[in-house]
């Protein structure tokens, strides 16, 4: 602890000795640096370099004053690079004197004056801006000294030659410029003549040079382009000549194309009908009326033949088809068979609508047929005696019937003295076999088991008669529904 107590002992910033006592410390005045007395004497002052602090004595004190004079002396003369070189040798003797200071600093100002005038009067010289160059160099005199004011003198001369000359050219480079103003404003105004004012022609002129149609297409294409020339310009003065040749257009087509594509003469048609003669307007109309009346007749011929081959989905679309074709023509003698039309399309919505229920009730016919089979069947196609569940499927000319067997699909023939089938009809009997059957199908010899009926009911002991009863009518009832539908299909279209 009393080891840092212990004062730091000093430096001799000159001879770099420590300063043993304070009695022969000295410190500069300026920054402070430590020096033994002797070495301060011996170095006439701080050896720190950019300090300056000296030691003066009387004849220090004298050469100061009379460079103050001096230093004004060359200030009044305008030298001022001499006054500031000056003003820097004594101010390392005195760095503390502040008149000597105030006359470096207005040295300083007066130097730096004199160099912007200078510098702006060159770059104004140098650009040909004489006017502002006269300014600064007028103004940088007041700086100059002898030399320096010749120079600025000359230069001040040369621009009392330049100014008379540059305003002349200035003022023949306004007239020209004036002058070029004009050509541009006026090549701007024709531009905008040709531009703005003529652009009608010039896109008119366009289209008859490009109007070269012959065909459908190249005429409808002119047709479009004429019509955008008129939404471009629908108040302009080549309107009426570009509706001529609309028109022209549009009566070709409708006359022409009536036969090949009676909607698209009929479009045009719509577009001309009031500029037409009456009487060339209804012939071209009854035309292009004759050719869709025949295709509405068509398409009504076609929708009734698919209905009766049971496409009741293809003769619809043929229907809906023709009545787009009666809205066409809502005021004519076609128009009439609009009621009829929605009758026979809404019959064939329901026919549409009843396929899905027809092809269900098949589906549970088969099942319940295949149920029956299951409770109330037994024996096997070569016993004498069995009782059959069958459908009947065909009757031959000797009244014999060929049924389906469900469960097996065996086809077997039976003949009953006393009952009286019809075909699709289940059938559920008592049998005895009676041999075979021979019958030919489309050319070829097919032998079947030939059963007889003993009795309609088909009981068996083994298996509920209520239950076999049950099913019987749920298959008559599913027949009954599905000979519904079959007359629905059946019906023709008015």
């Amino acid at each position: 602890m009393d080891d840092l107590l212990k004062p730091v002992k000093n430096i001799c910033t000159f001879c770099q000795m420590p300063i043993k006592n304070d009695t022969e410390a000295i410190f500069c005045n300026s920054c402070s640096s430590p020096y033994h007395r002797d070495c301060w004497a011996e170095n006439k002052g701080c050896a720190v370099y950019g300090c300056g602090e000296k030691i003066r004595d009387e004849n220090d004190e004298v050469t100061i004053r009379e460079a103050i004079i001096n230093i004004e002396y060359l200030i009044n003369r305008n030298q001022f690079s001499e006054a500031i070189f000056e003003g820097k040798q004594y101010l390392k003797l005195d760095r503390r004197n502040s008149e000597l200071k105030n006359l470096y600093n207005k040295a300083v100002a007066l130097i730096n004056n004199k160099i912007n005038l200078m510098s702006s009067g060159d770059e104004a010289f140098g650009n040909k801006d004489y006017k502002a160059a006269e300014i600064y160099y007028k103004n940088v005199i007041k700086y100059t000294d002898e030399t320096e004011t010749n120079f600025v003198n000359t230069r001040l001369d040369v621009i009392r030659e330049k100014i008379p000359e540059q305003k002349r050219r200035r003022l023949y480079t306004n007239i020209l410029i004036i002058v070029i103003i004009i050509a541009i404003l006026s090549a701007l105004g024709y531009l905008g003549y040709y531009t703005f004012i003529l652009k009608e022609d010039r896109d008119y002129a366009e289209l008859v040079k490009t109007d070269k149609a012959n065909d459908l297409r190249t005429m409808e294409k002119m047709i479009g382009k004429y019509e955008t020339f008129l939404r471009n310009y629908s108040d302009g003065k080549n309107k009426l000549k570009a509706l001529d040749r609309i028109n022209n257009y549009s009566f070709q087509i409708s006359s022409n194309y009536y036969k090949d594509d009676w909607k698209l003469a009929l479009k045009y048609y719509n577009k001309i009908k009031s500029t037409l003669d009456p009487e060339e307007a209804k012939i071209l109309y009854n035309n292009i009326y004759n050719v869709a009346y025949g295709e509405y007749s068509q398409k009504i011929s076609n929708g009734k033949k698919l209905n009766g081959l049971g496409k009741f989905s293809e003769s619809l679309n043929e229907l809906n088809n023709a009545k787009l074709i009666l809205t066409v023509f809502p005021e004519t003698a076609m128009y009439r068979d609009i009621n009829i039309l929605e009758a026979n399309i809404s019959l064939l919505n329901k026919k549409i609508s009843s396929v899905v229920k027809y092809n269900e009730l098949e589906r549970e016919i088969r099942e319940q047929d295949k149920m029956l089979v299951n409770l109330s069947s037994s024996g096997n196609p070569g016993s004498i005696t069995r009782i059959i569940s069958a459908r009947v499927m065909e009757i031959t000319d000797d009244g014999i019937y060929l049924c389906r067997e469900p469960d097996t699909r065996t086809i077997v023939a039976i003949k009953n003295n006393n009952g009286d089938y019809t075909i699709g009809q289940a059938i559920f009997v008592n049998t005895e076999r009676k041999g075979d059957y021979n019958y030919k199908d489309f050319g070829k010899d097919i032998n079947l088991a030939m059963y007889e009926v003993i009795s309609e009911d088909g009981e068996d002991k083994t298996y509920s008669s209520d239950e076999r009863q049950s099913i019987l009518e749920r298959i008559n009832n599913l027949r009954d529904q599905k000979v519904k539908i079959d007359s629905l299909f059946k019906m023709n279209l008015l």
